[in-house]
């Protein structure tokens, strides 16, 4: 869906005229919520996955909102055709300000995050400074480096554990690359505190030297369960396919 629908250049365009959010299904209670409110499944429950397009109050229904995108539109053309119709009724005020950082809901989460979209993760220290905060805010919504990274915030130094190259003292930025399964990755570098004007030259050579590994389902899950990994998430799975397919796939304990 990713690859015939978000990465569709004529769809990436369009929604720039848009606030575009990616909730976590099974990873914060209150989006967990809206979600299950958007779209009513057969089991009840909140299933894996919901697409919808809400009004600027956040709450009027513009399509009629579903499991995915391809159930409101035909193909790529026409959802980049629905949302030029749609932003035409909704011309917007001109921004003010900046706009915040997209950062993850936890170290955790934005590791899996940027594993499963193969993008490095940039991760601020626990105690960032607001203007090292600013700094790295301009750069992600910049030309070059947009939807380019995932970001996160520290909690503690005992997130890095399974980091390779990760420094005992933070106080820097780090950019770090996940493994395939996010169980932990590699620090490839990092942007000096006090030194922001030259993160970007830092940040474009990372981006440029990224390898996107493409993961496919028929290789990626049985990969997953020989090596014994397996994900929960923060909240208990309500889809029922879903989880008859992760009881399927559970690696069996020795």
């Amino acid at each position: 869906m990713d690859r015939s629908f978000l990465s569709n250049q004529a769809v990436v365009i369009a929604s720039r005229r848009f606030v575009c959010a990616r909730l976590a299904t099974y990873e914060d209670s209150e989006e967990s919520k809206l979600l299950k409110s958007l779209v009513r499944t057969r089991s009840g429950e909140l299933e894996n996955s919901v697409f919808a397009i809400l009004g600027p109050d956040g709450t009027t229904q513009l399509i009629r909102p579903g499991r995915s995108m391809r159930m409101a539109f035909q193909d790529a053309g026409a959802f980049a055709t629905g949302l030029d119709q749609i932003s035409g009724k909704y011309p917007g005020a001109k921004a003010t300000g900046d706009l915040s950082l997209p950062v993850a809901a936890n170290f955790s989460v934005g590791l899996t995050v940027a594993a499963a979209d193969s993008l490095p993760l940039v991760v601020l220290p626990p105690d960032a400074p607001e203007a090292m905060v600013k700094a790295l805010q301009l750069l992600a919504w910049s030309p070059a480096l947009v939807g380019q990274l995932q970001y996160a915030r520290l909690k503690n130094g005992k997130e890095l554990e399974d980091v390779k190259k990760a420094p005992q003292e933070l106080k820097d930025i780090l950019v770090v690359v996940p493994d395939t399964f996010a169980q932990g990755g590699e620090v490839v570098a990092s942007l000096k505190a006090g030194e922001s004007e030259g993160w970007e030259k830092v940040l474009r050579g990372v981006v440029a030297g990224q390898r996107r590994q493409v993961k496919t389902m028929r290789d990626h899950i049985p990969e997953g369960k020989r090596q014994g990994v397996f994900y929960d998430p923060a909240n208990a799975v309500t889809d029922p396919m879903e989880l008859r397919a992760r009881e399927r796939n559970r690696p069996v304990k020795p």
